[in-house]
């Protein structure tokens, strides 16, 4: 293994002849970069690969990205981009973003480059030793961080060496490096596009680097909330209902189902007899505790369900900026409008009128579930989960 130290600002350009010969030779080095130290292999040097992945311990199903000097040097992999894509990366770029571009023609790549859609991550690094090396190396250089598949990040030499002792066959060491999230991901291929991992680089950042273009980021979960009056009756049953009926479908983990309130009416217990109807059914919901809406919650949820006319017309009032993702479970997705589109409160009534109301509930559920299916499916496939 060949160790050098070199200097961050002024790297010496026979050390990175150096690392690159090595890179030729189908060897590893590793270099610091923007974020973190990286793994550098010719990335499309099948042999070479395969040992970066071994040495990793990465599974073949994630691909790397790739280090590049220029959008000339991407467009040898992915093709032409087009002129807005390719003025999209030139405003971000070069700097601490990883770039996730479509890329039509991955079959001549690598295996290990190619992954199961049509697609590639390019860096174009600041750094001034990253720089050097891309701009001396005719063929992109992998980038991926010096350490065991799911090991915390190195930030110093002696990091990396405990993980991977004598393995490596180069070391640039510029020093320790400073905490870091590492690389900010955007994925271009994604409508709208998508920030897969917000890392150095913050959201807020990239709205004013490309303030007029779709941006979202990417969530783990599709949060359904139910929204009644009081949360102690509709709400919490309708919660309870559709838990027990995702359970058994393979979106179980990607979903989060929540419920609230429009009163200010926190810190109570299900009412009793929404209590005992729902343990009839086999579901419990005997931690339930009553919270009343927020902003946040308003915010999170991909759908929020209301139970009656009167918690939409409130909820669309006094948060127009949502208005989109506020349903009546009644109505929602019904082709006309129903003269009454509300689940009857059962507060004050006899436990038959709580029974008759988790029937009805239960019901629109039973309608709607192929409806929201489709959506959770969309959502799964779009943030990639």
């Amino acid at each position: 293994m060949e160790y050098y130290k070199i200097d961050a600002a002024n790297p010496d350009k026979e050390i990175i002849k150096k690392a690159v010969d090595i890179l030729k030779a189908g060897g590893v080095i590793v270099y610091p970069t923007d974020t973190l130290y990286g793994m550098g292999v010719d990335s499309l040097n099948e042999k070479a690969l395969t040992r970066l992945y071994l040495l990793k311990q990465r599974s073949k199903k994630m691909p790397v990205s790739l280090m590049v000097p220029n959008i000339k040097s991407v467009e040898k992999i992915t093709g032409k981009l087009g002129n807005e894509l390719s003025q999209y990366i030139r405003t971000l770029l070069p700097g601490k973003i990883t770039v996730i571009l479509p890329c039509e023609d991955k079959d001549s790549l690598p295996y290990l480059l190619r992954g199961k859609d049509k697609k590639i991550g390019f860096r174009m690094p600041e750094h001034n030793v990253c720089a050097a090396l891309s701009n001396a190396y005719p063929n992109p250089i992998t980038t991926t961080s010096a350490n065991i598949s799911g090991s915390k990040n190195a930030f110093t030499i002696q990091d990396i060496i405990a993980q991977f002792g004598d393995k490596l066959d180069l070391i640039l060491d510029s020093g320790v490096m400073k905490k870091s999230k590492g690389s900010t991901v955007i994925d271009f291929t994604k409508d709208p596009f998508l920030v897969l991992r917000e890392g150095e680089v913050a959201f807020s950042e990239l709205r004013k680097k490309l303030p007029d273009i779709p941006l979202r980021v990417r969530k783990d979960k599709y949060v359904i909330t139910f929204v009644c009056s009081g949360n102690i009756c509709r709400s919490p049953l309708a919660m309870g209902i559709l838990k027990s009926m995702l359970a058994r479908t393979k979106f179980r983990k990607a979903v989060k189902i929540d419920s609230a309130g429009t009163l200010n009416l926190a810190g109570q217990r299900i009412h009793e007899y929404s209590y005992e109807v729902a343990k009839e059914n086999k579901i419990d919901l005997a931690m339930h505790v009553s919270q009343p809406i927020t902003d946040k919650m308003m915010e999170d949820a991909q759908l929020i369900v209301c139970m009656a006319l009167n918690h939409y017309t409130h909820l669309r009032s006094t948060y127009p900026q949502y208005r989109d993702k506020i349903v009546m479970l009644k109505q929602w997705k019904r082709p006309k409008n129903l003269s009454n589109p509300s689940i009857a409160d059962p507060i004050g009534h006899p436990r038959d009128f709580f029974k008759e109301t988790y029937k009805d509930i239960h019901k629109e559920l039973k309608r709607i579930f192929p409806f929201l299916l489709q959506e959770i499916k969309a959502f799964v496939e779009y943030n990639d989960l």
